[in-house]
């Protein structure tokens, strides 16, 4: 539809400026004059008019026979919205685009620091293998051991199967002769009933016996009064012989009675020995059951013994098989802890080396020169406002170095650690800081000195005239009070080096101040409070003059 709309505009255009042409020049031939215009202007006019006029109606034309155009341009106010939305829609994508572009240059940002680590893990990777070749060494040195370790235990294993084999004969063994001995208990108490049997058989006999030896007294009992009575009888039988034949009629029929009775007795007799070796046949049976059971009770406990002890050995050669593997353990922690110590030790050994080395340079040029510093002498101290101005510290220290006799480039050096360590500290008191540096060995003329360097913040430690340290002197002994107030300017000076003052810096008291002090104390007697204090204001990088305070 453009396209057709195009060629109708150009041509229209063409149409336009011919017919508004024409009727120009008409109403200007005809010398019109509107509202009082000028012909010219009036013709201008009609020009004008004519152009419009046919404009909109060739418009006008177009749009009718085109009714699909004003359709479109009807519809795209209504599509004007959703393009604006679509135009938002892409500059949201645009957005995203662009986002999406940063995310892609910071991954490819993380691939090239990946690519970094990469590289170094690779490198950490090689010194891994090399470190791992070495324990694979040491591994192979334990493995060696470990399989005499492990040959030994397989040794105790097989002890330990060997002992249970040992065990279960033992318990089937310890079966049977429970068996047995069940055996044995049933015929000990077939014995025993046997024996009850046969001690109440003897009892019975025992008893027919005191039966028959009770009769057999009974049967003498009448014996003995027949006696007395044939005895009566005789007496009688004098006096009368029809009496005697009775009576020696009765002595013959108590005669055969008491040869019965005699007879019964005998009887008795036997069954009572019979009796007796019956029940010492039983009681030696069961003397024997009895052997026969403790025999049997000693070879079970002998049994339950040599049980208990195979039991203790197999639990012997478990124990063992433990700490042989306790062992095991104990010696592949040693082995980690020997390949600790040796590194430390490697280590150590080196910084020994290098020490034993710088002493021994030392040593010979102490022994061959003289000593620019001896060890922990005051090299140079100064303030230093930041950590901006310790290169030029440094430098100092090295000039003051080489004045002494040091020499070296620099004259005075220190570690990068120890430089390291001062920057730190200085940082962290952010002020200005007193620092001083002290020799860290001794130091001979013509060589370098290694320094070990302190910070301090220089703040205010003690006012003018203000008491440092003040203690109690005992008067009276002129030496003594000299040595108490020794110690206490010794005190008062411990105390300024202990935060931060160099001892070289602080001065003690001198004679003349020592000899009035002494004076003014030997007038009084008692005790006496001294005090030191210092003439100006007390920093740590300012010298410090003492002098005594008396109330």
């Amino acid at each position: 539809m453009l396209w057709l709309f195009l060629p109708f505009v150009v041509i229209l255009s063409g149409v336009v400026a011919y017919a508004a042409d024409t009727i120009a020049r008409k109403a200007g031939r005809k010398h019109l004059r509107w509202f009082g215009m000028r012909p010219k202007t009036t013709a201008l006019v009609v020009a004008v008019l004519s152009g419009m006029g046919i404009s909109a109606a060739s418009l006008a034309a177009f749009l009718i026979l085109n009714s699909s155009a004003v359709n479109t341009i009807a519809q795209a106010d209504q599509l004007r919205p959703q393009l604006e939305a679509l135009r938002g829609d892409i500059r949201a994508a645009q957005a995203d685009r662009d986002l999406a572009q940063q995310e892609a240059a910071r991954l490819r940002e993380q691939q090239a620091a990946a690519q970094s680590a990469l590289k170094a893990a690779q490198t950490a990777l090689t010194g891994a293998r090399a470190a791992q070749a070495r324990v694979q060494e040491q591994a192979r040195t334990l493995e060696a051991r470990v399989q005499e370790l492990t040959a030994a235990q397989q040794a105790l294993e097989t002890r330990a199967a060997q002992t249970r084999t040992k065990l279960q004969t033992a318990e089937a063994s310890l079966t049977a002769s429970q068996a047995r001995a069940q055996n044995l208990d049933a015929q000990v108490v077939d014995l025993g009933v046997r024996i009850a049997l046969s001690e109440r058989e003897t009892r019975s006999a025992q008893d027919r016996a005191r039966a028959a030896q009770r009769a057999a007294e009974s049967a003498q009992v009448r014996a003995q009064a027949q006696q007395d009575l044939a005895q009566q009888a005789q007496t009688r039988a004098r006096q009368a012989q029809a009496q005697a034949q009775q009576a020696r009629d009765q002595i013959d029929s108590l005669a055969a009675s008491r040869a019965q009775a005699d007879q019964a007795l005998r009887a008795a007799q036997r069954n009572l020995q019979q009796a007796q070796q019956a029940l010492e046949a039983a009681q030696a049976q069961q003397r024997d059951a009895q052997q026969a059971r403790d025999q049997l009770r000693a070879e079970r406990d002998r049994l339950n013994t040599e049980r208990s002890g195979l039991i203790r050995a197999r639990d012997q050669a478990a124990r063992d098989r433990d700490r042989v593997r306790d062992d095991l353990n104990a010696l592949q922690a040693q082995q980690q802890q020997l390949r600790d110590s040796n590194e430390a030790l490697r280590a150590t050994l080196g910084r020994l080396q290098d020490e034993y080395s710088s002493s021994r340079a030392e040593l010979s040029a102490t022994r061959n020169t003289d000593l620019a510093y001896p060890k922990n002498d005051l090299v140079y101290a100064a303030v230093v406002p930041g950590v901006r101005n310790l290169d030029q510290f440094l430098s100092d220290a090295a000039r003051s170095a080489a004045a002494r006799g040091a020499r070296g480039s620099p004259a005075a050096r220190l570690n990068p650690v120890a430089r390291g360590a001062l920057e730190t500290k200085l940082r962290g008191l952010n002020a200005s800081a007193f620092v001083q540096c002290r020799a860290a060995q001794n130091a001979a003329v013509g060589f370098a000195v290694d320094l070990t360097c302190d910070a301090r913040p220089n703040v205010m430690l003690y006012r003018a005239d203000q008491v440092i340290r003040r203690g109690t002197v005992t008067l009276g002994d002129l030496r003594r009070v000299q040595d108490q107030i020794g110690e206490l300017v010794q005190d008062a000076t411990l105390d300024l080096t202990s935060r931060g003052v160099p001892s070289e810096y602080v001065q003690g008291l001198d004679v003349g101040e020592l000899v009035p002090l002494i004076t003014r104390l030997n007038g009084r007697t008692g005790v006496a409070v001294v005090g030191i204090a210092a003439r100006a204001d007390v920093r740590p990088g300012s010298r410090v003059d003492l002098y005594p305070v008396l109330p």
